[in-house]
């Protein structure tokens, strides 16, 4: 048994067969665009080689500078930030504790990982690191 639908999309399905033309036309024309523009954007990469690589050298000198000054926040987890910043505020690990309503311990743990993912020894090298100079 033929289905109610399967006979309304005849009609619409005969149209498209008739217009393939259309369709291959325009499929063509944008294959050949885009072959063109791609085409187009590799030989602007090859003449401005040189300008792209000083670029990301700049990019990449940017990035090694800001991670010396800067206190790398992707890696640290939100309490190691928040006991990042009170260690920086010059607080000890009691007056943090405290604020924070945690135990000493754990603020010395969380300031262990902290030290470790900044890439400094102790409390001394992370203040004279990221300290900011007045």
């Amino acid at each position: 048994m033929v289905s109610v639908a399967s006979i309304a999309l005849l009609p619409i399905c005969t149209v498209i067969g008739d217009y393939q033309w259309i369709t291959f036309t325009v499929m063509n024309l944008a294959f050949f665009a885009i072959t063109a523009i791609e085409a187009d954007r590799y030989l602007y990469f090859i003449e401005n080689n040189n300008r792209m690589y000083e670029v990301f050298a700049l990019k990449k000198k940017q990035r090694d500078e800001s991670v010396e000054r800067k206190i790398i926040y992707e890696d640290l987890t939100r309490r190691e930030i928040e006991v990042a910043l009170s260690i920086l505020s010059n607080s000890s690990y009691r007056n943090i504790a405290k604020d924070l309503f945690i135990a000493e311990s754990t603020v010395s743990k969380h300031a262990s990982n902290i030290f470790k993912k900044t890439g400094v020894k102790n409390r001394r090298e992370f203040l004279k690191r990221f300290r900011k100079k007045k």
